[in-house]
């Protein structure tokens, strides 16, 4: 009688693992599109043999352990070319505006420094006609408020750019606390010996996010917790406990300071990574540039016309007038470039006021061919500014693309090896369900040997 009753119980716990592992090859397949799902494998573990006389006799079988496949150098790769991602294609669009507002061509700054220019030569043709004397005034006041309009259109997208930073900051924040708390729930479950496949699953995938929007870092401590940390070591996450990060608003724009308790401390471009980082280079380096030499060329433009137009007389009889409202340094002065002169008299095409005199026009006119800017005339130091932006937007453009396929590749990797295959789950369903049937006959087989003794003894 033991050694059916043992017979038995191993027949029995055959059958609960076998179904135990179909349930566990039933939960891959329902997965199998889950994204970041990793495949789970249970491992089959004999109990203990017990002697029977002068042999050990097994007790039969149970499941040791669920294993979560994982490929811990394929994971953090993936971390990492997700913040190179997150960086290159936080800067596409800024950047393609940016693009837009320095462009060349029609409508451009350069188009109207042309138009400018031919008005000028138009002047210089009648210098006493009303309507060229006109048409210097107009195109004096469009040139103005193309420098303003584009430096207008950039500081928009320096709004669009902190706007974009705000809207990010709660879902980051809100990240962190949860991987804060998977932390604590993945401790306690493995502590007490049970899985927390799951848990690290969503855990994973929250370091990933992490990692594309502000560049976290992260390892796993001997507690099975994730350490998170800023690319400059600041840490985010130690076991259950989550910093948070902060906007703080100063005249327009919005920084980010990364809250310890009751102390703060900032956190500049250089301590971030993934979108923030690629936001704040956009913000903080390429638009300043292009503002700052946009100021040069502003300045640079007005003094010289000023300076020629002084030396000239209007129709009026006075003479050393500015043409625009003079700027006293560069700064700012794309945003401030105004018509000093308002009337068509004030203009001052000769040395003369004689009407026909149009000696001082023809001195206007040679700026436009002038190189006044280092090597570069207005409508070429222009063009460099505009040459700057279309370089690197179409460097980003291709990097995104790149790292995105890059990262699609390793991700179909992650697939591969971690992932859910049915045609490896349908063999290991055929295997459990013929290991089930097996076990319930085998049960079935047992269950007639007793019956047959029980009739013997009676």
């Amino acid at each position: 009688m033991g050694g059916l009753n043992a017979a038995l119980n191993s027949g029995r716990t055959s059958l609960q693992t076998n179904q135990k592992a179909i349930e566990i090859t039933g939960l891959n397949v329902a997965n199998v599109n889950t994204e970041g799902y990793s495949r789970q494998t249970p491992h089959l573990t004999p109990y203990p043999a017990l002697a029977f006389g002068d042999y050990f006799i097994g007790t039969g079988v149970t499941v040791g352990a669920i294993k979560r496949s994982h490929d811990v150098f394929l994971a953090g790769q993936i971390k990492d070319k997700a913040m190179e991602v997150g960086r290159e294609q936080s800067m596409l669009n800024p950047l393609a505006e940016l693009e837009r507002v320095i462009a060349i061509g029609e409508g451009s700054l350069s188009d109207e420094f042309d138009q400018f220019f031919d008005a000028w030569r138009q002047l210089s043709t009648n210098p006493g006609g009303e309507v060229e004397r006109q048409a210097v005034l107009q195109r004096g006041e469009l040139i103005g408020r193309a420098f303003s309009n584009i430096y207008r259109e950039i500081q928009q997208s320096v709004r669009n750019i902190n706007s974009t930073i705000s809207s990010k900051i709660d879902g980051v924040n809100l990240a962190l606390e949860e991987v804060a708390q998977l932390n604590t729930r993945i401790s306690a479950l493995e502590m007490s010996g049970q899985s927390a496949n799951s848990d690290r699953d969503r855990r994973d995938m929250l370091l990933k996010e992490l990692s594309m929007a502000i560049g976290a870092t992260s390892f796993e401590t001997s507690t099975g917790a994730a350490s998170v940390q800023l690319p400059n070591g600041m840490p985010l996450v130690e076991m259950g406990k989550a910093n948070t990060i902060n906007a703080v608003f100063s005249a327009t724009d919005v920084n980010l300071e990364l809250s310890f308790g009751a102390s703060s401390l900032p956190l500049d471009r250089n301590a971030l990574g993934g979108e923030f980082r690629g936001l704040y280079d956009v913000r903080d380096v390429m638009i300043p540039d292009v503002v700052n030499r946009l100021d040069e060329l502003a300045y640079a433009f007005a003094t010289e016309v000023n300076a020629a137009h002084r030396a000239g007389i209007g129709l009026d009889g006075v003479d050393d007038r500015d043409f625009f409202i003079q700027p006293l340094d560069p700064t700012d002065a794309s945003s401030n470039l105004r018509m000093n002169i308002t009337m068509t008299s004030e203009i001052a095409a000769g040395n003369s006021a004689a009407p026909g005199d149009n000696t001082n026009a023809l001195t206007i006119l040679q700026l436009e061919q002038e190189q006044l800017l280092g090597n570069d005339t207005f409508v070429s130091f222009y063009g460099k500014i505009a040459s700057t932006v279309g370089v690197e937007a179409a460097r980003n453009r291709q990097a995104a693309q790149g790292y995105k396929d890059t990262l699609v590749q390793l991700e179909n990797m992650r697939d591969g090896i971690d992932g859910v295959s049915l045609e490896e789950e349908m063999i290991n369903l055929l295997k459990y369900q013929r290991g089930f049937e097996a076990s319930a006959r085998f049960l079935s087989t047992v269950d007639e040997m007793l019956a047959t003794l029980m009739t013997l003894k009676r």
